[in-house]
């Protein structure tokens, strides 16, 4: 048993029975007395827990209400679901241990292990990914080492590279690669399940400078979607009825900035900043009459010329201006 099932035993006793007794836990556990001071010890050193010995009660107890671990239970065993879930997946955790898993598993106290199973998190299909391919491309990151790639892109083009993979990001379904590609000589992304063949090289990364990092770190953190970049645009987008309820509840992008244009609430503005207008288009046709971009131009002009697209696949005259 872990001494964070221990900690947590330890403060749920206190909190709904009134105390706890170092016997009482060691017994449990079946560890030793020592080791339940050591836990004690930790809760209130490290956890600020107000926890001290009561003689008239003949156990530990809460000077005063402390509930930072009051849902943990809950909490972990959401985390334990999420986690299994996923690893059953394999498309999102590709390489997982069965014994992590378990270890996880005991962490959740008995009470709330038949709960699991009534809880369930369903992930889209995602894009598919060998975890032998995932294996290579972890060690390379590790080494510091390239590999060599052959890559089909969206238009079915094959081509050869040879890349430093820098990071990896897990997004909208699909594994991502963020490398130097020596081919192009920039930083790209590339989905991992469009890579046709890979191996491993022991050629080491080569010695970028200042700017290329702050340039990385702008691509791996910036704009909206996982098409990334150093040119960044603040995009804003006017939601009506529905969609603006639904967009109020949720985050396009950690600085964005959400407001109400009205009193009653039927339309709403969002702004965030964004490096491709790709996948935000997409988004935003998603919305159908309920959205319209309002900024900046060039957005508003992909967007309506994707409309004109499909005005004239469904033969309808039309004229935006």
């Amino acid at each position: 048993m872990s001494q964070t099932e221990r900690i947590l035993f330890i403060d749920r006793q206190i909190r709904l029975a009134g105390k706890t007794t170092i016997n009482e836990v060691a017994q449990k556990f079946e560890v030793s007395v020592r080791q339940v001071k050591r836990d004690i010890e930790y809760l209130r050193e490290r956890l600020m827990a107000p926890v001290l010995y009561d003689r008239k009660n003949k156990g530990y107890v809460y000077e005063e209400e402390f509930n930072a671990l009051a849902f943990a239970d809950q909490s972990l065993m959401l985390f334990y679901v999420m986690i299994k879930s996923l690893a059953d997946s394999h498309h999102y955790i590709p390489i997982y241990s069965n014994e992590l898993l378990k270890q996880l598993e005991d962490s959740i106290p008995e009470e709330y292990r038949a709960v699991c199973e009534r809880i369930s998190y369903q992930f889209p299909k995602a894009g598919v990914m060998k975890p032998e391919y995932f294996a290579i491309i972890c060690e390379a990151v590790k080494n510091r080492t390239c590999v060599q790639i052959q890559y089909i892109n969206v238009n079915n083009e094959l081509s050869d590279r040879v890349v430093e993979p820098e990071h990896l990001i897990n997004y909208d379904d699909s594994w991502y690669m963020i490398c130097y590609d020596r081919t192009k000589e920039g930083i790209r992304t590339f989905n991992i399940s469009r890579i046709n063949d890979i191996s491993a090289t022991k050629e080491k990364f080569l010695r970028h400078g200042k700017e290329y990092r702050e340039e990385l770190l702008s691509t791996i953190s910036s704009g909206y979607g996982i098409f990334k970049g150093k040119d960044v645009s603040s995009v804003k987008i006017r939601f009506y009825g529905a969609a603006a309820r639904i967009v109020e509840s949720q985050v396009w992008h950690n600085d964005q900035k959400f407001r109400w244009k009205d009193k009653d609430k039927t339309a709403a503005e969002l702004t965030f900043p964004v490096a491709n207008f790709t996948e935000v288009l997409a988004k935003t046709l998603s919305f159908g009459a309920l959205a319209e971009p309002l900024r900046p131009k060039k957005f508003v002009e992909m967007w309506k010329e994707e409309i004109r697209k499909m005005a004239a696949k469904a033969d309808l005259p039309m004229q935006l201006t």
